[in-house]
């Protein structure tokens, strides 16, 4: 079982792989889309900046009117902008984290598919899961949009490294 402590840091670790991400967007690419249908890469970012702590909200309260309300609060972000916005997100998501206790995490709560599972599991198959699937669309599209120089330890460890060179 996983303390309220391992999941919390879990998603604050993907908030920082998430900042790390979108800091190495090129500057002309924060409107490149993939496809036509996808969203920018700043839309992107956009979502990456409250999907964690709205989908908690969502999941405690049993509704999405605080997962609306960090949208709203998060549409005018920018990529200049970005890691404050992260930053609030994380400081939301450890008050949130510390009004909780472990018999909390052990109540049923509804999937927005309509299933339901223990709270503690939802916060992994939910804002979890949202950050890393982000994270990586937001990974493709910097290096789609021109940054070259990305590679696994930006994408998965929010760590800038040289790549090793080839043995001559």
């Amino acid at each position: 079982m996983l303390s309220k402590n391992d999941i919390l840091d879990s998603i604050l670790t993907e908030c920082d792989i998430a900042t790390h991400v979108v800091s190495k967007i090129p500057a002309d690419g924060a409107d490149y889309r993939q496809s036509p249908d996808q969203r920018s890469n700043l839309e992107i970012a956009r979502y990456l900046a409250f999907c964690a702590i709205g989908g908690t909200c969502a999941m405690i309260d049993g509704n999405w009117d605080r997962y609306t309300k960090w949208n709203e609060a998060t549409a005018n972000v920018e990529l200049a902008n970005f890691a404050e916005a992260m930053e609030r997100q994380k400081q939301a998501l450890r008050d949130t984290f510390d009004a909780l206790d472990d018999d909390d995490l052990q109540r049923e709560v509804a999937h927005p598919l309509g299933h339901t599972m223990r709270l503690e599991r939802a916060f992994v198959e939910l804002p979890l899961k949202w950050l890393v699937a982000y994270r990586m669309q937001v990974f493709t599209g910097a290096k789609a949009a021109g940054n070259s120089d990305l590679w696994t330890p930006d994408c998965w460890g929010g760590i800038t490294m040289e790549r090793p060179t080839a043995a001559s």
